[in-house]
């Protein structure tokens, strides 16, 4: 009898440690291999490098304000970018976009998404956004290493339908009179600041005889007068040059 209730004691206690070595197995197979999330986050870490900073975004398209609390965003893009989206035509290659993040008013963070052909294979797939790649800076313009880039593709992720762009119906609403009016106005007033007070601007007349009096140094304008003629001809100098 003690024979046999040891031999079936013994039975018990091989079964068990058999469940528990295929118990760790198990667990050993359903864990990630962590070399595999690190190798993905490594390429990541990788195409941000390929975002620079965009030197003179603040001279595109301000195209959009947010304000949330103490935090104001201002939204930069390229007018060729505008003309696009309103055109109904894709985001074209090379596009920049810069969101300026304000905290009480101050610069604190630069994040830019840039577009480019063939960017698309520059991630592992399930962080692929098109040909969009992503970075965020300081409000200094210095890389800001601590935060996590993969934020940025999760974000975008569900803009599919709109490029991968957040605001491309601020982009489609956009006035762009408002942007090539704003630059045409800037270079009115600088040409109005010239000074003109010194200047001598006499009527010209298909008479000869008026001829003859503005070479005697007749027939002068009055000064408001002379002074718009001098913008005028000044503005058609400026655009000639330009086109």
């Amino acid at each position: 009898m003690k024979k046999l209730l040891f031999t079936f004691l013994a039975l018990v206690m091989s079964l068990t440690l058999t469940a528990c070595n295929n118990n760790n197995d198990t667990n050993g197979i359903s864990q990630k291999d962590p070399s595999g999330d690190t190798s993905q986050q490594e390429m990541a870490e990788f195409s941000r490098e390929l975002v620079k900073f965009p030197e003179n975004y603040d001279k595109g398209v301000n195209y959009t304000t947010v304000n949330r609390g103490n935090v104001r965003e201002e939204l930069y893009t390229s007018q060729e970018a505008i003309e696009a989206v309103q055109n109904g035509q894709p985001i074209p290659d090379d596009t920049v976009i810069t969101l300026e993040i304000y905290r009480d008013e101050k610069l604190d963070e630069i994040f830019v998404m840039e577009k480019r052909d063939g960017w698309v294979d520059q991630n592992p797939p399930e962080m692929r956004n098109g040909d969009w790649l992503y970075q965020e800076f300081n409000g200094d313009k210095s890389v800001d290493y601590e935060e996590d880039i993969g934020r940025c593709f999760s974000c975008h992720a569900n803009q599919e339908r709109d490029d991968f762009v957040n605001t491309l119906d601020e982009m489609k609403k956009y006035d762009l009179e408002d942007f090539t009016g704003s630059k045409d106005s800037s270079t009115e007033s600088k040409i109005a600041g010239i000074p003109t007070n010194h200047w001598e601007v006499k009527a010209l007349d298909d008479n000869l005889e008026a001829s003859q009096d503005i070479l005697n140094g007749n027939s002068l304008m009055e000064d408001e007068e002379k002074v718009g003629i001098i913008q005028k001809v000044l503005l058609m100098i400026h655009f000639n040059q330009e086109t």
